[in-house]
């Protein structure tokens, strides 16, 4: 199957969540979608860890807000503190977050879970990440 999209230069794109079953529906909802490379964490200090040693190669990171050990909105703030142009976005079940206040927390994107991949398609549009290849949407 071919992706729904194709993606910019830089496709490696990061997913944090302490639920592995997310993070492999995820995971498998991008690659279905685009060409991007997924490397998954279940511990927001580990994703952390391997951000910051080699930050450049990430594109987008999506993150869970509700983690042991740091929430996503420390992680976005210490992911922008090492690369301010990453784009964040939050994917979270917890009811608590606008859209406006994702966006005020420094998130590129909010997805209510459970999200449909039409949703998490939009995010990356309207992100700038990935252009729609019209001969595939057809």
């Amino acid at each position: 199957m071919q992706p729904f999209f194709t993606t910019t230069e830089n496709s490696r794109w990061m997913i944090v969540d302490d639920d592995e079953h997310l993070l492999v529906m995820i995971a498998a909802a991008i690659k279905d979608m685009t060409g991007a490379a997924v490397e998954c964490y279940g511990s927001p200090k580990a994703a952390l860890a391997a951000f910051r040693a080699a930050a450049g190669k990430y594109e987008l990171v999506i993150t869970d807000f509700e983690m042991p050990g740091m929430d996503g909105l420390e992680l976005c703030r210490q992911l922008r503190e090492i690369s301010p142009a990453v784009e964040i976005f939050l994917a979270t079940g917890s009811g608590f977050f606008t859209e406006e206040a994702a966006h005020h927390a420094g998130f590129g994107a909010l997805l209510n879970k459970p999200f449909a991949a039409s949703a998490l398609r939009a995010a990356v549009i309207n992100a700038g990440l990935a252009k729609q290849d019209k001969s595939l949407a057809a």
